[in-house]
């Protein structure tokens, strides 16, 4: 059966665009997905040895969810030296072919990627191709949401906040997101005070951004309650000192990322994040009469068509 292998990188939210996108189209051209979890991930891997993120820890994250694609065969991957070589060979010299090797997500001159199918059909393919980028539009994949919600639901029972989720489940819950040190991830990055003063303003414009949000819910529901999740809830906490109704998800009984992300899930409403892990929540919410908002002027992708387009501006 022809294959596409999605080259699986970076982290929660990014891995589950590129599944989502290959997933789709996989199953547009009636082919065979199977998932590449080295090559991608091997840089950072390295990367995060030498210089430790703070908030982040390259692996493979889709194995909490009951996705269907196997992970392929070690010698699908190009995950070393000479391989990764050979691999840049293959993608430069592609465009001399009738059927390509490689789908590449498009960018421009600037780097700034773009909804693109063009090209993406079994006669210009070879049986076997790979797919890489991260694909972060819903256009990509929003033909197959009801098979998504299935392939992302969770494998086992979360073990979180009892506390937590009562609130969440038993109010008219908003779940609004602050990413903290955005511009200085890694530990060594603290010693560059251009990153921390970005880190600093992309906080304050997130913060700005929850406030409209919260004035928002106030006048079109009744009561809502406020949950805010963070990378670094002690650093944020502060912003929020005066204001009512709002609960700061800090405690956690085994893995804060499949908490969190469990936690988001149990929300009515969302005020998304400028961050692809919060992007998931929202879309995939089945609760009937959501309202998700999003930021006017931040977008976490390099993908100019990232939000979609019935999510409300504030």
């Amino acid at each position: 059966m022809k294959k596409i292998i999605a080259r699986i990188s970076n982290g929660f939210g990014n891995q589950m665009f590129i599944y989502a996108a290959a997933f789709c189209l996989a199953k547009k051209l009636n082919r065979k997905l199977e998932l590449d979890i080295s090559s991608g991930l091997r840089s950072l891997i390295k990367k995060n040895l030498k210089k430790k993120f703070k908030h982040f820890n390259p692996k493979f994250e889709l194995n909490c969810f009951n996705i269907s694609s196997k992970i392929t065969n070690k010698n699908n991957c190009y995950n070393n030296f000479f391989s990764q070589i050979l691999r840049k060979f293959y993608i430069h010299t592609d465009f001399l072919k009738i059927k390509k090797k490689f789908i590449i997500e498009s960018k421009n001159s600037n780097k700034i990627t773009y909804y693109n199918e063009r090209g993406f059909d079994n006669l210009y393919l070879q049986d076997k191709v790979y797919f890489e980028g991260y694909f972060e539009c819903e256009k990509y994949f929003v033909d197959c949401k009801k098979y998504l919600i299935k392939e992302f639901s969770l494998k086992r029972k979360v073990d979180c906040n009892i506390f937590f989720k009562k609130q969440i489940l038993n109010s008219n819950s908003v779940s609004m997101v602050i990413r903290a040190d955005r511009f200085n991830e890694r530990i060594s990055d603290d010693l560059q005070v251009s990153n921390i003063l970005k880190s600093k303003n992309f906080e304050l414009k997130q913060y700005k951004y929850i406030v409209r949000s919260m004035n928002y819910f106030k006048n079109i529901i009744s009561n809502p309650k406020f949950f805010i999740f963070s990378d670094n809830i002690p650093k944020i906490k502060h912003m929020f000192s005066n204001t009512k109704n709002v609960i700061f998800i800090d405690q956690f009984n085994k893995n804060k990322v499949i908490e969190d992300y469990y936690l988001m899930s149990l929300c009515k409403h969302f005020a998304v994040g400028p961050t692809t892990f919060h992007f998931w929540p929202a879309w995939l919410s089945n609760y009937k009469n959501k309202i998700i908002l999003r930021p006017k002027n931040m977008n976490p992708s390099n993908n100019r068509d990232f939000w979609p387009i019935d999510w409300i501006k504030i």
